[in-house]
């Protein structure tokens, strides 16, 4: 009788502890109840007081809780700081999704925490325009893509030279007294700023060395094109004209007269039939460079680059 007794007495201190761990919570583990809100998420502490407690976790949440049956949750994001590493802004960048539908607004994150638009012409395809294009080289001729014309070439100083005048219409330019005849068989005239773009890609004008090489070449087949100003065309036949890409020197012709530092430097040709050397000048030559105007017309040949 006193076994049976003392086994009903620990039945039911056992059902007591029971009862009681239902009926008082743990302070140490508050009971959480859970409602979903626009974007975010926040835990309410069991509390009679009417102010909210915040309590950091070593996790990346901050949570609370609260009695009652309604109960709101916020996410928060704690970002700590290491050294060396560049931590991209939360707050201001996008990167988390809370909300249906919204993953369509947020931006992925970058190895520099900051996304890059990608452009809707990356795929695109280019094709260059026809000024763009090297013209093709075919043994000693080439064709200028600009406009399918053909010219012969020639090596001076070891470069490629252009062994006729070119007639590019594709900047300003005119033909000698605006007759076109003489454009096919002479090539075009510029001026200074025109005969910048007179070339076709992978070509220039020549140098002060490279113009040299080609007046001390007595193969060189120069064109005698003349020139134009303000309409007014001469030479033809009798001069060449040839613009150059370097400063004019006070020791070249005509510096004082044409302007000095503030010209263009040009060489001159006379044709063998017209030039007639001085015999009190021994300096006079049948080629030679020339200060002149920038504003005048005048052949452009080419070399390669």
């Amino acid at each position: 009788m006193k076994k049976r007794i003392l086994l009903i007495g620990v039945i039911g201190v056992g059902a007591y502890l029971v009862g009681c761990s239902d009926d008082a919570p743990s302070p140490a583990a508050p009971p959480v109840a859970y409602t979903e809100s626009s974007s975010s998420f926040t835990a309410e502490a069991n509390s009679s007081s009417s102010s909210q407690q915040t309590t950091p976790v070593s996790s990346s949440a901050v949570v609370t809780g609260s009695s009652g049956s309604h109960t709101v949750y916020e996410k928060k994001i704690i970002n700590v700081p290491a050294p060396d590493i560049d931590y991209p802004d939360i707050v201001d960048d996008k990167m988390f999704c809370w909300t249906p539908g919204c993953e369509a607004t947020v931006v992925p994150p970058s190895s520099s925490s900051k996304a890059t638009p990608k452009s809707s012409s990356q795929n695109a395809i280019t094709i260059d325009a026809p000024e763009n294009k090297p013209p093709v080289i075919n043994g000693m001729t080439m064709t200028d893509a600009r406009d399918n014309k053909t010219y012969k070439l020639m090596q001076i100083g070891g470069k490629l030279w252009m062994a006729q005048d070119i007639d590019y219409a594709g900047v300003t330019s005119e033909c000698y007294n605006e007759q076109q005849d003489k454009c096919a068989s002479n090539g075009r005239l510029y001026t200074f700023n025109s005969a910048q773009k007179a070339c076709p890609t992978g070509w220039r004008l020549p140098n002060r060395a490279e113009a040299q090489a080609a007046l001390d070449d007595e193969n060189v087949p120069w064109t005698y094109s003349g020139r134009c100003k303000d309409g007014d065309c001469n030479f033809l036949g009798d001069m060449g004209f040839h613009w150059t890409s370097s400063d004019p020197e006070s020791t070249d012709k005509k510096y004082n007269d044409n302007g000095g530092s503030s010209g263009a430097l040009i060489i001159v040709e006379k044709s063998p039939d017209y030039f007639k050397p001085k015999e009190d000048d021994p300096d006079d030559k049948a080629k030679f460079f020339q200060v002149d105007s920038k504003s005048k017309r005048f052949s452009v040949r080419c070399v390669q680059e």
